[in-house]
């Protein structure tokens, strides 16, 4: 069966924690979801939905960025910071992040435990949108509901879809004006692999594991150098 590129929307109805690293007891959040996550969501959605495990439905992903009002906040760098769209990183966390505080309760005592005490940064679900590109043989079978995160069980990470709608420039929208020279005219919306480029931005170790074997203790599959989102390869 042939497939077809859709751009896909969500709608946040949740808090959302997209998480990417750990600062003392604080876990701060992306502003962006990865194309990793997303595939994950929906990967587990429709696992749920189905009782089928399918690793490469919906593989073919990009990221995913916050849509406001009729705007969709791509990535990029001014004077070397982050910004989505007009929005620097430090504006954006102003309006719709915040911090959500937490601690494991000793159930004798009522007394929060020794060295529990930890912060979540979250993304408020104020009238935003989550817009992204994927690739898939049918449609119908994109789950309505995916959580994202893994902080559901603090009633984080519900997103519900909204549309979606075939994409006939994916060439130009996904890659955003990659050619097959690799020329890069403008900011990247995927991660790259490094390979020795020149260029503007920031670089991040990704790695991938194998939660399907071994949901607790999952095996690596791959790890690597990425450029990151937003930047400029020159």
């Amino acid at each position: 069966m042939m497939s077809s590129w859709y751009r896909v929307i969500y709608k946040q109805i949740e808090p959302i924690h997209i998480g990417t690293g750990n600062y003392g007891v604080i876990n701060e959040t992306r502003i962006f979801i990865t194309g990793q996550m997303m595939w994950g969501a929906l990967t587990n959605a429709y696992f749920k939905e189905t009782n089928e495990y399918q690793e490469s439905l919906f593989e073919n992903i990009t990221c995913f960025y916050p849509k406001i009002a009729s705007e969709i906040l791509e990535p990029n760098y001014k004077n070397g910071e982050f910004y989505l769209g007009n929005m620097s990183e430090r504006e954006f966390r102003k309006e719709f992040v915040t911090t959500y505080t937490a601690t494991a309760i000793n159930p004798l005592s009522r007394h929060a435990k020794d060295e529990t005490l930890h912060e979540i940064d979250i993304v408020l679900p104020k009238n935003i949108y989550w817009v992204g590109y994927l690739e898939i043989d049918d449609k119908g079978k994109i789950p309505q509901k995916i959580y994202i995160g893994g902080d559901s069980k603090y009633g984080f990470g519900l997103m519900e879809l909204i549309d979606t709608e075939e994409e006939e420039n994916y060439l130009y929208n996904i890659k955003k004006g990659v050619y097959q020279d690799n020329n890069y005219p403008n900011p990247i919306l995927n991660f790259v692999k490094f390979e020795n480029q020149s260029f503007e931005g920031e670089i991040e170790l990704m790695v991938e594991f194998d939660f399907y074997q071994k949901a607790l203790n999952p095996d690596l599959k791959r790890q690597g150098f990425y450029i990151g989102v937003g930047a400029k390869i020159i």
